[in-house]
C-alpha cells in the first residue's frame, strides 16, 4: 500500500487526526532545500541535534571533499550515548518537519483540509491545483481523483503547526547555527553570541576574539556567580542599612515624643506661672480699684457737703435779697462773713492706675518681629538734622555744635527743589517731624526708640499720605497719626483730647512700637521691661510709616536691630 495511503488509513475515522506526507519522488530534505530556494527563507526552528549529528550531513559522508581542516567537526563515537540521542533527534525532527509540510507550497501548512484520499494540503493551495484540473480533482500527492471538491478541515493539523510556530525558538533548536545549520561550538566576544565553525571562517568574525564554547561557559558563568556573590553582599548591605534606617527612625519618633512630653510639660508649666501671675496683677487691680473707689466715695461725699453748704447759702442770700430795707438791714454782716468763710479749699484728684503690668517674657516676643527702621530725610522738618548712618536725629543743633551731624539741607539734594521743599513746610512748619522710609501694609512690626536726653519726643506711625491729608499741626488719630509722647517725667498718648494731656508715669528712655496691621492695634511697650503703655485700636486700611517727633533740641536715636526679622 502507498505510504500516503497508509498513512491516510483514517479517513474511516473522521475524529483522528489524518497527517500530510510528502509525494514519493520528494523527499522532506528535498523539499525543504527546494522551499528555502523558492522563498529565500530560513527552515522553521526545530529540535537540533547535538554537536557529533552535524557530521551526518557533512560533505565527507556522502563521498564528497570535506571542508578545511579547520572547519571539519570533530570525531563521531560510535558508543557516545549522546551522539546517540542527538541522531534520534534530528531524525525525529526531519520526520515531524516531513509531516508538517504542504507537498504544494512546501511550507507549513496553512488552513490545513484533507481529501478522500487521506492527503492533506493548504486549502488554497489545493484549490489553485484544481482550479487548473479542467472539472477533475485529482490528487496532487498521489493522483487519485475525488468524487468531489468538498473540503474538510484538519483541525488536529492546524493545531500542531500551530505549536510548532512557537516552539520554533526553543532551547533544542538554539543549538544549530541558523545560518549554517552547523553546531554552535565557538562564542564570539565581539559579537556575544555563539557561533559555529563555518562562521569563524567568514569574513565578519575574521578579526573577532574566539573561544571554545564550553570555555566561555565556564568563564561566564564564574563571573555571573561572582557577580551573583557581589549583588547579594550588597543586597545585604542595603537591607542592614534599610534596617539601620528603621531603626534610626523609631528611635527618633521616640526622641521626638519625649522632646514633645518636655515642651508641653514646660510649657504647662510657663501657662501655670503666667496663670499666677496674672491672678497677682488682677488682684492688685482689685485691690487698687477698691482704694480708689474709697478715695472716690470720700471725694464726692465732700463735694456733696460743699454744694449743700453753698446751695443753702444760696437760698438765704437770695431771700435776703427780696426781703424789706428793715429785714435786709438786720445783721446784712453775718450773712456776708457767713459766704466768705465758705471753704472752698478742694484740689481735683486725678485717679492713676498705679499698678503696673510687667508681662513676663513679653520683650522676648516683642523682638521676634523686630524690623530694621531708618528715617526717610526727604520727608524730614528742615530744621532736623541727622547722621551719616541716619540713626541719630536732633531738632535745632548746629553742624559745628555736633561733628557727627550734617543738616538736611545740605546733606540731601532733595531739598535742593523748591517746591518739595514749599510742600513740606506748608503741611510740617509747625511739626518738626520725619516720617520712616518703611511702608507697612499687613503683618506685624516691632521697633525701638531710644531718647538721648529728658526732652520731649514723641513716636508711632502715621498714614502714607499724612503729608496730603493733615489739615492742623495737631498729633492725633484724626490726623492720621497714632503716637506717644514721652521724656524723662513720664509719658502721655497723643488721643487730642484733655485727657491725653495728663502725664503718666514711669519716666521712660526707650520705647517700643508694635504694629498689628491685621488687627488695627498700634501698641506701646516700655523697651526696658516690657510693661504695656498705650494700645490705639483702629481699622487700618491705609499703608502707614513709622513716624518721629522732636521738641526744640531734643534728639532720639534708633537703635540696631537684635533679633527678629
Amino acid at each position: 500500500m502507498p505510504r500516503g495511503q497508509a498513512r491516510g488509513g483514517a479517513r474511516g475515522n473522521p475524529t483522528a487526526p489524518v497527517l500530510a506526507h510528502c509525494g514519493p519522488a520528494t523527499p522532506a530534505r528535498g523539499r525543504a532545500a527546494a522551499r528555502r530556494a523558492r522563498t529565500g527563507t530560513e527552515t522553521p526552528a526545530l529540535p537540533s541535534p547535538l554537536p557529533q549529528e552535524a557530521a551526518a550531513a557533512s560533505p565527507k559522508a556522502a563521498g564528497l571533499p570535506g571542508p578545511p581542516s579547520a572547519c571539519r567537526p570533530l570525531p563521531r563515537l560510535a558508543s557516545d550515548p549522546i551522539w546517540a540521542l542527538g541522531k534520534r533527534n534530528v531524525m525525529e525532527a526531519e520526520d515531524l518537519q516531513e509531516e508538517l509540510t504542504c507537498p504544494i507550497c512546501l511550507d507549513y501548512f496553512k488552513d490545513p483540509v484533507s481529501i478522500e484520499c487521506g492527503h492533506n494540503f493548504c486549502r488554497g493551495c489545493l484549490k489553485q491545483n484544481w482550479a487548473l484540473g479542467g472539472g477533475s480533482f485529482p490528487c496532487p500527492e498521489c493522483r487519485q481523483l475525488s468524487s468531489s471538491a468538498s473540503l474538510r478541515p484538519n483541525w488536529a493539523l492546524a493545531r500542531l503547526v500551530e505549536k510548532t510556530r512557537r516552539g520554533r525558538q526553543g532551547p533544542v533548536s538554539s543549538s544549530l547555527c541558523c545560518r549554517h545549520g552547523e553546531p554552535l561550538r565557538l562564542f564570539c566576544e565581539d559579537d556575544q553570541r555563539p557561533v559555529c565553525l563555518v562562521c569563524r571562517e567568514s569574513q565578519e568574525h575574521q578579526a573577532h576574539t574566539l573561544a571554545p564554547i564550553d570555555e566561555a561557559f565556564e568563564s561566564y558563568r564564574d563571573k555571573l556567580l561572582a557577580t551573583q556573590c557581589s549583588l547579594t553582599a550588597k543586597m545585604k548591605n542595603a537591607m542592614h542599612l534599610q534596617d539601620m534606617e528603621k531603626k534610626n527612625a523609631t528611635e527618633w519618633k521616640n526622641k521626638m515624643k519625649i522632646q514633645q512630653l518636655r515642651l508641653s510639660a514646660e510649657f504647662a508649666k510657663l501657662h501655670h506661672f503666667l496663670a499666677e501671675e496674672e491672678q497677682l496683677f488682677l488682684e492688685r487691680l482689685r485691690e487698687e480699684e477698691e482704694e480708689t473707689k474709697k478715695k472716690w466715695d470720700e471725694n464726692t461725699l465732700r463735694l456733696n457737703q460743699i454744694i449743700t453748704s453753698l446751695k443753702e447759702l444760696i437760698l438765704e442770700v437770695k431771700e435776703k435779697n427780696q426781703s424789706s430795707i428793715l429785714e435786709l438791714l438786720q445783721d446784712p454782716k453775718d450773712l456776708l462773713t457767713r459766704s466768705e468763710d465758705q471753704n472752698m479749699d478742694y484740689t481735683l484728684e486725678v485717679l492713676k492706675v498705679n499698678t503696673v503690668c510687667r508681662i513676663p517674657l513679653m520683650k522676648e516676643m516683642l523682638k521676634l518681629f523686630q524690623v530694621v527702621v531708618s528715617p526717610a530725610i526727604d520727608t524730614a522738618h528742615p530744621k532736623l538734622i541727622f547722621s551719616q548712618e541716619g540713626r541719630y536725629v536732633k531738632n535745632g543743633a548746629s553742624a559745628s555744635s555736633w561733628p557727627l551731624f550734617s543738616t538736611a539741607w545740605n546733606y540731601f539734594t532733595g531739598w535742593k527743589n523748591p517746591q518739595q521743599n514749599t510742600h513740606v513746610l506748608e503741611k510740617f512748619q509747625h511739626l518738626p517731624c520725619v516720617l520712616g522710609k518703611n511702608v507697612f501694609t499687613s503683618g506685624k512690626h516691632y521697633w525701638e526708640v531710644e531718647s538721648r536726653d529728658s526732652l520731649e519726643i514723641a513716636v508711632g506711625v502715621c498714614r502714607e499720605d499724612i503729608m496730603g491729608i493733615a489739615s492742623s499741626s495737631e498729633i492725633c488719630p484724626n490726623e492720621g497719626i497714632w503716637a506717644i509722647c514721652w521724656s524723662s517725667a513720664g509719658y502721655r498718648p497723643l488721643t487730642g483730647s484733655s485727657v491725653s494731656s495728663i502725664r503718666q508715669e514711669p519716666a521712660l528712655h526707650r520705647v517700643g512700637v508694635f504694629l498689628d496691621h491685621g488687627a488695627g492695634d498700634i501698641s506701646f511697650y516700655s523697651a526696658v521691661d516690657g510693661v504695656h503703655l498705650h494700645t490705639f485700636s483702629c481699622p487700618l486700611v491705609s499703608r502707614l510709616r513709622p513716624f518721629f517727633w522732636l521738641s526744640p533740641l531734643a534728639s532720639l536715636v534708633i537703635p540696631p536691630v537684635t533679633g527678629g526679622k
